[in-house]
């Protein structure tokens, strides 16, 4: 059901960053008058600012969604929701734990890349770091799957779980 919710949520994401960054390659094109001239300034300003909208936009998407409902697009076709472990509303604060929880595997692949950026005259040693930073994500997914609650890292990070039919 998670699996299935999070592929729902991986389209949804795509969707609005495909319509992100149609809508600023669309200003460039026409700026230029279709590669006639040099686009305008504002043009390339305006196409880095949707380009750069896409992360926010994925955290809003994900944090209102906690937020207010208690689940995303994915986790309502799915019949999933995710409360407190007590059972409550995750309310602002809950779904920014949650949500900050979720950041986290970004934030371990991201340290991963960055060494292994560092380290790129030593591939062996890059792509040790690379590998080490993938088994922590993975492992802090499948947590859940030794949990009797069946949480992952980031949601003991939050304090949520995940329930059925909600």
């Amino acid at each position: 059901m998670r699996v299935a919710a999070v592929a729902i949520d991986a389209l949804v994401l795509f969707f609005v960053a495909g319509v992100l960054i149609i809508a600023g390659s669309v200003n460039l094109l026409l700026s230029s008058d279709f590669d006639r001239v040099d686009a305008s300034g504002s043009s390339i300003s305006l196409f880095w600012a949707l380009v750069g909208a896409v992360p926010a936009a994925c955290f809003l998407y994900f944090f209102l969604g906690f937020a207010f409902w208690g689940k995303t697009a994915g986790a309502a076709m799915m019949r999933i929701s995710v409360v407190r472990s007590d059972g409550g509303d995750l309310g602002l604060l809950g779904a920014l734990a949650r949500v900050t929880g979720m950041l986290s595997y970004v934030l371990v692949l991201g340290i991963g890349a960055v060494l292994a950026y560092v380290l790129r005259g030593t591939p062996a040693a890059a792509a040790v770091l690379v590998g080490i930073s993938l088994l922590i994500c993975v492992a802090g997914l499948l947590w859940a799957v030794f949990d009797p609650y069946r949480r992952a890292l980031h949601d003991r990070i939050a304090g949520t779980i995940v329930v059925q039919g909600v």
